[in-house]
């Protein structure tokens, strides 16, 4: 299955806002396959255990979608209830479809969301795409797919539900199937290194380039911040460094507490090293 769209409009975006030629392909923007991840077989766990139905129930390649049929999860009510599985190394997840109780109840997962990362505690990964909405959660039996658009890489996957007004925070998924891109294409496709952007060769364009590859989780290291801000995005960040002319010549952005810190060093003295989550740029200027 080939995820491929908005290529054209977000480079068309980015020069019209900044002025500049940006040189930024989101892997999204390209056309890659998608395979099924065999989730059988690894870890996984639950904020608690209903009825003996157990977390390992969701993976087991069985999609059947009635309670009686021992295929499916059951969490207690509890005040916040999750499901995670560990898939032991990293992915580079495209899609995750969650597959609804049929016999009753599939209202619960009104709310419930989806979320990927590096991290065991899941409530430090972000989400993918958006919580499930009433209208997914109205068909027994739904397949309700949710999309992280960008893509992420990933160890852990995880649902959680947390829906105080239907004061029931039961969590039951008959089935988590996940769809992944190649490891080797998703760190090619968001990669831009600096010779890329040399063999531009035109100094009258300034460039924004990103620097190491997008997605891998890395901090800079080797300086003091310019400056800390919260952030919603990434390009937000990207934004606020490119106001800064002359003094931001690069950036980092934690994902996970939309942390932007911009520094002054350029990208042939950029050092980075290993922080889970964390995005790594280098802007370029002409």
């Amino acid at each position: 299955m080939a995820h491929c769209e908005g290529i054209s409009v977000e480079k068309n975006l980015l020069i019209f806002l900044f002025g500049i030629l940006v040189w930024f392909y989101p892997l999204s923007c390209w056309c890659l396959n998608l395979t099924a991840l065999d989730l059988r077989g690894m870890h996984a766990s639950q904020s608690s255990l209903y009825g003996g139905y157990s977390a390992d129930l969701v993976i087991d390649g069985n999609s059947n979608t009635y309670l009686s049929g021992g295929s499916c999860s059951h969490t207690g009510n509890d005040v916040h209830s999750w499901w995670k599985v560990d898939l032991g190394a990293n992915h580079c997840l495209g899609s995750i479809t969650l597959v609804n109780r049929k016999d009753c109840c599939s209202e619960r997962l009104i709310g419930a969301v989806v979320r990927a990362g590096m991290e065991s505690d899941i409530f430090n990964n972000a989400a993918c795409g958006l919580p499930v909405t009433s209208d997914q959660a109205s068909i027994p039996g739904g397949h309700i797919r949710v999309v992280c658009d960008p893509p992420v890489i990933a160890q852990y996957i995880s649902v959680d539900d947390d829906v105080s007004y239907l004061q029931e925070n039961w969590l039951t998924l008959c089935e988590v199937m996940v769809e992944e891109y190649s490891m080797e294409e998703c760190l090619q496709t968001t990669t831009t290194d600096m010779s890329t952007a040399a063999m531009i060769g035109d100094p009258s364009f300034s460039i924004s380039c990103m620097f190491k590859l997008m997605f891998v989780d890395k901090q800079i290291t080797n300086a003091r911040p310019l400056s800390v801000l919260d952030m919603k995005s990434m390009l937000r960040c990207f934004q606020r460094c490119l106001r800064m002319e002359n003094e931001c010549w690069s950036f980092d952005y934690v994902m996970t507490s939309g942390q932007c810190r911009l520094y002054d060093v350029k990208a042939g003295d950029l050092k980075a090293d290993d922080q889970p989550g964390c995005l790594v740029y280098a802007v370029v200027r002409g």
